[in-house]
């Protein structure tokens, strides 16, 4: 399906053909574009997103799990917390989950899931579940809280991502680039000390770092500002569009409280690479690592940045994002001391979703 047309023009002719600053021009899509002579309109999303998410239509999410739009919904209404293992095909340290009364504004339930996290008692806990036999396009919303005295979280899932063959468990290795035909994984993490969102991406032909050109995961937003409140419910939802076979034409989003924070595609934003992170908006000399040389290099920006490249997530149709996991890894955590996380109305569709609402909105 054609989505987006570029023309290229070659001007020659009288003066006022030369002199001319816009032309408008009518694409075969029916839509006119008006483009200054001698540059190629932006590129845009291979599909838009609506106005309004699926959420919109539920007020507290009574009933969303039944849309057809929904592939997976759960919002821990349960009795105990071993009921999660018949809707997780992985619970890992359910000792230290807890059914909790904290909730999101505007939910119309009466529960949340707390992990509670201790030196003593581990790392932190998993839930991971597959989702059917995977999907080219998926949306992933829930809200997650993070208690006043949290400390900086090595890595945590909200984590969308496929397998092939699928597993009923986590399967991803961190420190080496996934391979297009196995996998790949995109997480939204609360980056350290900075507490700042930001994507934790692995793919096939992610970018390394000095000094051996190790792979971890890559990043792409780098904004200040996305600084995480605690003791405050976010609404996180982050989109993955899977590329098609030969191309990169992948995308990924995410929006924070129903604002849309980045969106990544082929050609768009502009802005540079600095190893294994993106930097949107930013221009000048970028560096790569080449893993044939084993060495850094430098690559030459114009001022305001170069398009992005795309996102090639497979190299086979028999990749999708059929993996959804929540996570709390903490590997730092001070002898003594509770770290909890709260998460609640989870959600995974084919199509936007947006934060809850409540009646009459």
């Amino acid at each position: 399906m054609l989505s987006f047309a570029r023309l290229a023009l070659a001007i020659r002719g009288p003066q006022w053909v030369r002199n001319l600053t816009f032309l408008t021009v009518v694409l075969a899509l029916g839509q006119s574009v008006s483009a200054q002579v001698g540059e190629v309109a932006p590129p845009k999303p291979r599909f838009p997103f609506p106005e309004k998410g699926i959420a919109a239509k539920y007020p507290g999410d009574q009933g969303i799990a039944k849309d057809p739009q929904v592939i997976f919904a759960e919002n821990f209404e349960i009795e105990a917390i071993e009921d999660l293992k018949t809707r997780w095909e992985t619970v890992r340290d359910s000792d230290i989950m807890l059914l909790d009364s904290q909730l999101p504004p505007n939910s119309s339930g009466e529960k949340s899931l707390l992990v509670s996290q201790t030196q003593e008692k581990g790392t932190g806990a998993d839930l991971y579940r597959r989702l059917d036999a995977g999907y080219d396009r998926v949306f992933a919303r829930m809200y997650v809280r993070f208690a006043r005295d949290c400390e900086p979280i090595h890595h945590f899932g909200t984590c969308l991502g496929g397998n092939n063959p699928s597993t009923a468990w986590p399967s991803v290795r961190a420190g080496e680039p996934t391979r297009g035909d196995k996998s790949f994984w995109v997480g939204i993490e609360p980056f350290g000390k900075s507490w700042r969102w930001d994507y934790y991406t692995y793919w096939h032909a992610m970018r390394g770092s000095p000094p051996r050109g190790q792979t971890w995961g890559n990043s792409f937003i780098q904004n200040p500002n996305l600084v995480i409140p605690k003791e405050e419910w976010i609404c996180v939802e982050w989109m993955i569009q899977m590329n098609e076979i030969g191309k990169k034409n992948g995308e990924m989003a995410l929006w924070i409280d129903g604002k849309l924070v980045s969106h990544l595609g082929l050609g768009f934003p502009k802005g540079k690479w600095v190893f294994d992170k993106f930097m949107p908006g930013e221009g000048g000399e970028g560096v790569r690592w080449n893993p044939e040389k084993g060495d850094r290099e430098y690559l030459g920006n114009p001022p305001e940045g170069s398009p992005f490249e795309g996102f090639e997530f497979r190299t086979t149709e028999d990749l999708k994002t059929n993996f959804v996991w929540l996570y709390v890894y903490i590997t730092q955590g001070t002898k003594g001391h509770v770290n909890r996380v709260w998460f609640d109305d989870v959600v995974v569709a084919k199509d936007y979703i947006g934060p809850l609402v409540r009646s009459g909105d």
